[in-house]
């Protein structure tokens, strides 16, 4: 299945790549081999993770080793990345 990302998702990660540079330059590399891990996993596996309670439709994957998480929905072929968002924010799908 096609994965894509939407504006939002690719300005955060825009964003997240940033901060981590601004810390430690080797970091955004390793953050982006996780996404692309965690993308081939949607591609390949769509339903594996857990519906957002109050958006249906609306699945969240968390990106192990970073407080981020992924949020996305499956729409006929095609997995969407919707936003990357920090796991600590309160309901950050409210942003959806």
């Amino acid at each position: 299945m096609r994965v894509r990302y939407s504006r939002l998702a690719s300005k955060d990660l825009i964003s997240i790549l940033s901060e981590l540079a601004a810390k430690n330059l080797s970091a955004p590399r390793r953050f982006e081999a996780r996404i692309r891990q965690l993308s081939e996993r949607l591609g390949q596996y769509p339903n594996s993770f857990e519906e957002v309670a109050d958006r249906p439709g609306i699945r969240r994957a968390p990106l192990q080793r970073y407080p981020y998480l992924l949020f996305y929905e499956v729409v006929a072929d095609e997995v969407i990345i919707l936003r990357i968002m920090h796991g600590s924010r309160e309901r950050p799908w409210d942003n959806l």
